[in-house]
């Protein structure tokens, strides 16, 4: 075991982690993830991501023996509140991550980048160095089904884009301030804000609420890079001048009982403020609809770059064809 913080981190492989100076490792923090997680780990693998190391927080279902049953996936288990999930997160970094291209997203989370259809995870690294970038901003983009969202079944393994395949194209940005925890500092960044979840869920008992949709998922990390509490911003990192998206797989039938079951354990932000809200709509509304007339048909990364979704700048496309790639 290995302590940090007063957290007791349990390791559930003797697998060697390598120095891997190239390597592009992933973290990410799973409970209860048997649904997602066998699409979740192939879906990085295929994108090009080399190890992975997941901490498992008190699972009591399979989410372990299917991370330890993939080569160059690690497991650690953690057995304390959800609350603390910062520090978690900036510990591997430290340890497994310094130096490193990594990705941190949530076990509902699946990145891209413009034509990533055409251009593998490593290549956009490639580029991302030779510009001196060390970070991607993203826009988190709810995917959701046309059917109610009680019916919206999925089978683990599966693409969950092609059963939610719907998104909101609408957002709004602001100018947000966040604060440094290692420079006790307080930084400002430009966030998204809107989306689905702002149209369906953005208003409670008469008032409205906001839910930043920004992220970073890829970042090259260091001691002096702080990534905020749920990858919504970073500082001590030279922002690239393209943008992904993060599509968001949460909205599939499970989340009904998720919605409810983390309304009570209030481990999330705020006591849980966010899923108090949606469990109170779908209770309100057991036969709730995401889609509406505004919503549009995912394609591929190109539509979202016409869209500005994505952005992709001249020099990016200019290295996509000297690459050979077809995009167009």
């Amino acid at each position: 075991m290995v302590q940090k913080t007063g957290t007791i981190y349990k390791r559930m492989d003797n697998r060697i982690v390598l120095d891997g100076e190239n390597e592009i490792r992933l973290f990410a923090i799973a409970r209860n993830e048997s649904l997602r997680l066998p699409y979740f780990l192939q879906y990085y693998k295929h994108l090009g991501v080399d190890r992975i190391f997941l901490i498992d927080n008190n699972s009591t279902d399979s989410t372990r023996e299917i991370a330890l049953s993939e080569r160059n996936v690690h497991v650690f288990k953690i057995d304390e509140d959800f609350k603390h999930f910062w520090y978690w997160i900036e510990y591997f970094l430290k340890r497994y991550g310094n130096g490193k291209w990594c990705v941190v997203v949530d076990i509902d989370e699946l990145l891209s980048y413009p034509y990533a259809e055409s251009l593998s995870l490593r290549k956009l690294i490639t580029w991302l160095d030779h510009h001196n970038f060390t970070a991607l901003n993203a826009i988190l983009l709810d995917m959701y089904s046309d059917k109610p969202l009680k019916e919206v079944q999925y089978q683990p393994g599966k693409d969950p884009i092609k059963i939610c395949p719907f998104f909101d194209d609408r957002f709004l940005t602001v100018k947000r301030t966040f604060r440094d925890k290692k420079r006790w500092k307080t930084f400002e960044i430009y966030s998204c804000y809107g989306g689905m979840r702002q149209r369906v869920f953005g208003r409670i008992n008469g008032r409205q609420w906001f839910l930043c949709l920004s992220k970073v998922p890829l970042f090259k990390y260091s001691e002096k890079t702080y990534l905020v509490e749920g990858q919504h911003a970073i500082n001590g990192a030279n922002m690239a001048d393209i943008k992904g998206v993060v599509f968001h797989t949460k909205f599939l039938s499970d989340f009904i009982h998720e919605a409810k079951r983390e309304s009570v354990r209030e481990q999330h932000y705020r006591n849980g403020l966010e899923y108090k809200i949606y469990h109170s709509h779908l209770y309100d509304n057991p036969e709730l609809i995401l889609t509406d007339r505004r919503s549009k048909r995912f394609r591929d990364s190109k539509q979202l770059v016409q869209l500005g979704i994505m952005k992709a700048s001249e020099d990016y496309l200019s290295y996509l064809n000297r690459n050979n790639r077809r995009f167009g």
